[in-house]
């Protein structure tokens, strides 16, 4: 009878995962504006990167104003899957095509994994059915030529196997997997590094055992070759070398607390290399690993010069990146309800990280570490919405839990008030 009840649970799962992947491609549609005329849009840094290495074998490039040759400005794993479709497909409509459907199959990914994944770390299987509807009423920018959603569903697998091994730390597969999937997204977003080594060294300081040791090996041989790549042709071994840039991007006279802001007093065109041919020039005079030390020290120099007017500015980044508005405070009046929505998952999320608190739940841990931790570098760089798609899912996870525990509650509530009413009743008669 168990085993039957176990069989009919998994297969509604399996057929709410394959519901929810088609609904997340409905929500969005690729394929809308679809045509023949169609060509690839090469204006943003990973897609000029893949053309690049279509073209001419070298990860180069990634900026709109010059050629500034080798580049650590974005992660590789990203421009990789660009660089597969532009070669399989071309940069005309079929590449287009492709280009428009490769982040959507990230989220329609994340989406269907979303009910596992709840599983997996022990929250209820049915509050990631309802994470994955809120994300479809949210429905977070496509954002087809950056690597977000990709980060989102590379970052729920990590997470979940991170909750995973917190629950059984004796299993060296399951000890191999994380740190894999750990080396994967770095890969995609390096800023996962941080949380997840964080989590590491507790886990370190709580137990020592033989098992932990491959979390932190096996991602760092898995960076081993990019690392030696940018430490030989950019002269440093970070995965990703861009934060001199963004800093000086942010920090300046001009500097707005967002990028959309940014490019309504044309700071963009001033600062950035994507706009600005004197700094493309710089880059390719001085090499973009000296030009990053050179624009942050620059940007270091103008917080210390102006230290309330750079907290201003970090403290509006902290707040825009969990209550997202592209207007400032004045934009929320003419927010459409699903951003609306978003904000009160945000809110609702808290009551079900206190939950998972509460009850102890091994989930805690990894999901608190990567929601105090991930967004940390955002605060001081430009606020951008997609800069938290990769850790939404915690969002609308965390809500989910809360509301279904609530539910719950009040069920079970009502129903030992009306046996208690029957019982009373009873007594009476």
């Amino acid at each position: 009878m168990q085993h039957s009840a176990n069989m009919r649970h998994r297969a509604a799962l399996i057929l709410a995962s394959l519901v929810l992947f088609a609904a997340g491609f409905l929500n969005y549609r690729p394929w809308r504006g679809y045509n023949a005329d169609r060509h690839v849009e090469f204006g943003t840094e990973p897609i000029r990167i893949a053309n690049s290495v279509v073209h001419e074998g070298n990860f180069a490039n990634p900026f709109g104003a010059l050629r500034t040759g080798p580049t650590a400005h974005i992660a590789p794993g990203f421009p990789f899957l660009q660089f597969l479709i532009l070669k399989i497909f071309g940069d005309g409509a079929n590449g287009w095509l492709a280009i428009q459907i490769l982040p959507i199959l990230a989220l329609g990914l994340e989406l269907a994994m979303l009910p596992w994944a709840a599983r997996w770390i022990g929250l209820p299987a049915w509050s990631g059915v309802l994470a994955a509807i809120f994300g479809l009423v949210t429905k977070p920018g496509g954002e087809p030529q950056w690597e977000a959603h990709w980060a989102g569903f590379l970052g729920l697998v990590l997470l979940a196997n991170a909750c995973r091994f917190e629950m059984n730390r004796r299993s060296a597969p399951l000890a191999l997997a994380t740190g894999a999937s750990a080396g994967i997204v770095f890969y995609f977003q390096p800023v996962f590094a941080l949380p997840y080594f964080c989590w590491i060294v507790l886990l370190t300081r709580e137990c020592r055992n033989r098992y932990i040791l491959p979390l932190f090996l096996v991602p760092f041989v898995l960076c081993i070759p990019w690392s030696a790549r940018n430490y030989l042709e950019i002269g440093t071994p970070e995965m990703r070398d861009d934060l001199g840039l963004e800093l000086y991007v942010s920090f300046n006279d001009c500097a707005p607390y967002g990028f959309e802001e940014n490019l309504k007093r044309l700071c963009q065109g001033a600062f950035h290399p994507n706009s600005s041919v004197q700094e493309a020039q710089e880059i390719r005079s001085l090499g973009e690993y000296r030009y990053n030390r050179e624009r942050l020290h620059t940007a270091m120099v103008w917080i210390s010069a102006h230290p309330y007017a750079a907290g201003a500015l970090m403290l509006q980044r902290f707040w825009f990146f969990w209550f997202p508005s592209a207007e400032g405070l004045t934009g929320y009046r003419r927010q459409n309800a699903r951003r609306l929505f978003l904000h009160a998952c945000t809110l609702i999320s808290l009551w079900g990280l206190y939950l998972c608190w509460k009850q102890r739940l091994r989930c805690f841990r990894p999901l608190c570490l990567c929601l105090v931790l991930f967004p940390m570098v955002y605060y001081v760089v430009e606020f951008d919405p997609r800069y938290r798609y990769p850790i939404l899912w915690i969002t609308w996870l965390l809500a989910a839990y809360a509301i279904v525990t609530f539910l719950s509650r009040a069920i079970s509530f009502r129903a030992a008030g009306t046996e208690a009413s029957a019982t009373a009743a009873l007594r009476i008669t």
